[in-house]
């Protein structure tokens, strides 16, 4: 068996996140497609009567969201696995050293450094307030 690492989890949950969970988003947010072109029959088109767009019953209303996301997402997933992930992974040290040379020429570097410190100390302030409090609150509730 493989010895599974930081590096090999971080690998396995990025290859799901690009393709799998970005085919899935696409997916569902393509079942309003078919709601831009077709309605099902109730009151607010007055059963029909005034529609716009082609009425058709609620089965088949849901059986085209149905078919519309699996085919969507799945054109998705595959354009994303097998396009954009290779483009990704071939011009990744391009687009880091620019990054970079960008971070250091704006002195992001020593903000973001200077914000987490203030930070970690704002949450260890908090931290101990909130333990004072409920130290405090047992004292109170168990003095009896």
């Amino acid at each position: 068996m493989k010895n599974i690492s930081l590096k090999t989890v971080l690998r396995y949950l990025y290859d799901q996140l690009t393709g799998n969970f970005a085919g899935f988003l696409i997916g569902v947010s393509a079942t309003g497609l078919v709601s831009h072109f077709f309605e099902t029959r109730s009151i607010k088109n007055l059963w029909g009567l005034t529609a716009k767009k082609t009425i058709v019953n609620k089965e088949t209303f849901h059986q085209l969201e149905w078919i519309i996301s699996i085919v969507f997402g799945f054109i998705v997933f595959e354009i994303v696995t097998k396009v954009i992930k290779e483009k990704l992974e071939k011009n990744f040290p391009k687009v880091k050293r620019t990054a970079y040379r960008w971070i250091i020429r704006n002195d992001l570097h020593s903000k973001v450094r200077s914000f987490i410190q203030v930070t970690k100390g704002k949450s260890l302030v908090f931290y101990a307030g909130v333990h004072q409090g409920v130290k405090q609150s047992f004292r109170n509730r168990f003095k009896s």
